[in-house]
């Protein structure tokens, strides 16, 4: 009788322990592998918050820190024992967007809010980093970069240059390319930089909700992915960064093309959940979406008429989010 009674008990136990060692191996392989292997999968690093948020999440703070902590510990040491330390520690410089991933999910924060929140930590968390560094090293690391940008591009030209298969018209068009890259790069790296961690954390965040909710439809408070939307008055930024664009003398002209970047970036996002809303209400099948994505992802045109469709989804609604409506069994 003891038995059967204790059985649901040492059930739970299991598939408890067996979720919190899967969290640890996959958390210690998304730390340490981008260390031991930089050159070939390095992008892996930008994956280290998902695991983290996961674990967090799926079996609660408490326990789900005991994961964590582990692999942290196990991806350290194994680092230490290959001389891979340097490139361990920027890796875990993304351990703290996981975790402010799911402090807003346990405060009920909206999807916007929780991505705004884990921008600002990612970015606190870069800073202190490389600003330590540089430090370090007793140089400055953002003109190294844009000076390492500018010979590659000269690099670059001149392999162009050298090459007797290009004709001359297309070797001045290649010529007229790389001189405003170089003018312009420089311009506008800050909100490249920015839009790489905005697009670090949306990665992390959309694919985190995914996940969570294949697990259980309650472990977060968020909608699919294809409801999520920016607010309305975020649109008056866009305004404004192309009046300082192309009314106002640099420096502010150029503050305001930066800004338009980074507003793209956002409104990127919410372009691609309307063509996830879309396709959905369509019917598309998931094996013809798949090379649609990808040819929005390739394709540089592709990405522009998402923002743009992103931006005007303040008037046009295509979603109709804001009446009622049939509840669809969404998927990216």
């Amino acid at each position: 009788m003891v038995n059967v009674l204790a059985a649901p008990y040492f059930q739970g136990r299991h598939k408890d322990s067996d979720a919190q060692f899967a969290g640890l191996v996959v958390l210690a392989a998304v730390l340490l592998l981008p260390a031991l292997f930089p050159g070939k999968i390095g992008w892996l690093s930008s994956l280290v918050p998902l695991p983290v948020f996961y674990c967090l999440v799926n079996l609660g703070i408490q326990r789900g820190s005991i994961p964590v902590r582990n692999g942290i510990f196990i991806a350290a040491g194994a680092a230490v024992i290959f001389g891979s330390l340097p490139m361990l520690i920027f890796s875990l410089t993304l351990v703290p967007v996981g975790i402010a991933f799911s402090t807003c999910v346990f405060n009920k924060r909206s999807p916007v809010a929780t991505g705004f929140i884990a921008f600002l930590v990612l970015a606190v968390s870069w800073l202190l980093y490389w600003s330590g560094l540089a430090l370090l090293l007793q140089t400055n690391l953002y003109s190294t970069l844009l000076t390492e940008i500018d010979m590659g591009l000269h690099s670059g030209l001149m392999l162009y240059e050298d090459s007797a298969e290009l004709a001359p018209e297309t070797l001045e068009g290649v010529r007229v390319a790389v001189d405003l890259l170089r003018v312009y790069i420089p311009k506008i790296l800050p909100a490249i930089l920015i839009s790489g961690l905005l697009i670090t954390v949306w990665l992390n965040l959309v694919l985190g909700n995914l996940l969570l909710k294949k697990k259980d439809s309650k472990l977060t408070p968020w909608p699919e992915y294809q409801e999520w939307k920016l607010p309305d008055p975020f649109v008056w930024l866009v305004v404004l960064s192309g009046v300082m664009f192309l009314l106002l003398p640099a420096p502010l002209s150029t503050l305001g093309l930066n800004g338009l970047i980074v507003c793209s970036t956002v409104y990127f996002f919410q372009g691609l959940a309307i063509a996830a809303s879309l396709l959905n209400r369509w019917s598309v099948p998931g094996l013809i979406r798949v090379p649609i994505y990808a040819l929005i992802f390739i394709q540089t045109y592709g990405i522009i008429v998402l923002s743009f469709l992103g931006m005007i989804d303040v008037w046009a609604d295509f979603r109709k989010l804001n009446q009622a409506g049939d509840k669809h069994n969404n998927s990216i």
